[in-house]
């Protein structure tokens, strides 16, 4: 039986996601959950105490889908699939997403924790050479980028689709590696598959989606050994 707790934020997120940029009332939300008001108050302490249960489990979710998207040895086809994975997140979760990145952020565990895990994907740029500027300075220029895009898309009804996400990733790692992953490779086409698949997990049955992900990633594996693999003599 789901607790008062469970319910509480999930009428948060259904109140958020039905009506993005209005914060419900304390009333209407315990109200939409069924509970009286000292189970809000229990749980939580008061409405902002909900607001930011409902952003730790907004960040755990995110981190649970980046984490499942698959690495390669392309350090850049890797982090051109981070971008396209987070703002196909931010597009298909506005309301959640702008408490994650809105001015109510906290800096919760979770949001340090997504954090902390861009930073490591950049100080993986650097160690191999990519990254041109400081690791502190790529962290805020692509927490900013990413975040702005997403933001503009929300705003304007977009998804994670339309050019101007292609336009503005290119533009981030041509500033941060003074490159731009070519999106036409095979490494970058199959890691957006990839990234892109547990956005729309209504398309494929479980059995359907783990044989196209074998697909993928066998396509990544032998695009990478053949660019690896030494050239014969003749």
């Amino acid at each position: 039986m789901e607790s008062g707790r469970d319910r509480l934020i999930e009428a948060a997120r259904s109140m958020l996601a039905a009506q993005p940029g209005r914060v419900p009332s304390t009333r209407e939300l315990y109200e939409a959950a069924g509970v009286a008001a000292p189970t809000l108050y229990h749980h939580f302490g008061d409405k902002d105490g909900l607001l930011q249960a409902v952003t730790e489990a907004a960040f755990a979710e995110y981190l649970e889908r980046k984490r499942a998207v698959p690495r390669s040895d392309d350090l850049l086809a890797d982090f051109a699939a981070g971008w396209d994975m987070h703002v196909g997140f931010g597009t298909e979760n506005p309301a959640l997403y702008a408490l994650m990145y809105g001015p109510a952020d906290h800096r919760s565990p979770a949001a340090r924790t997504a954090e902390a895990e861009l930073r490591r994907g950049l100080e993986r740029l650097a160690d191999a050479g990519l990254l041109r500027m400081e690791v502190d300075e790529a962290v805020d220029l692509t927490t900013a980028m990413a975040v702005g895009c997403v933001m503009r898309l929300i705003h304007d009804g977009g998804s994670a689709t339309v050019p101007l996400a292609d336009t503005m990733r290119a533009a981030l790692m041509s500033e941060l590696t003074g490159r731009a992953q070519e999106p036409g490779s095979p490494e970058h086409t199959a890691a957006l598959l990839l990234a892109r698949l547990g956005s729309a997990p209504a398309l494929f049955t479980s059995a359907e989606e783990a044989l196209l992900r074998q697909w993928l990633r066998t396509l990544a594996d032998r695009v990478t050994t053949t660019h690896d693999a030494p050239d014969k003599e003749e």
